[in-house]
């Protein structure tokens, strides 16, 4: 039973395929600066038609996107903008896989897969912290490549997020 599960932002997309448990894919899908809201969705449509015509996923999981302030970080604008891209994703979901995707909340999904992210740690720290448990999950399968300063590299996080879903959605849901 493959499980798709996507982690959707306006800059680049977690994208993760699994079949019990294995990764079958694990990518991020990166946008340019400039491009309109529309063309990162035709983009990501395309892609997502591959994935169907591959991997035909039974069931698709994607992370809800803010719904609150973040201390600072997250504008109005920005959470607007979100939202206005995840509706768009998840109609071509809707159109391509004939099926409504399930949004989770990171959260959450994270609680199921007893992910618990240790207090005090903010960004880059808690990103790491993530990506290192997701490749603890996985059995050595999620990969990924270090900087220079020893981070994830970045997308890293975006693809790990992504097999949170994966993993979280079918006991969420």
């Amino acid at each position: 039973m493959k499980i798709l599960g996507l982690d959707i932002s306006s800059s680049k997309i977690g994208i993760a395929v699994l079949d019990e448990n294995k990764i079958l894919v694990s990518e991020v899908l990166k946008f340019k600066q400039g491009e309109s809201l529309e063309e990162r969705a035709v983009k990501f449509e395309r892609r997502m038609k591959e994935i169907e015509h591959y991997y035909m996923p039974y069931k698709i999981y994607v992370e809800q996107p803010a719904l609150m302030f973040k201390g600072g970080k997250t504008t109005a604008f920005t959470m607007a903008k979100l939202q206005r891209f995840n509706g768009m994703c998840c109609y071509a979901i809707r159109k391509i896989f004939n099926q409504n995707a399930t949004l989770i909340n990171p959260t959450s999904a994270r609680a199921k897969l007893n992910i618990k992210v240790p207090r005090g740690l903010k960004g880059n720290q808690k990103k790491t912290y993530i990506v290192e448990q997701i490749a603890d999950k996985m059995n050595g399968q999620f990969k990924y490549n270090l900087t220079y300063k020893g981070n994830p590299q970045p997308g890293t996080d975006d693809r790990a997020d992504a097999i949170v879903m994966a993993l979280a959605g079918p006991i969420i849901a």
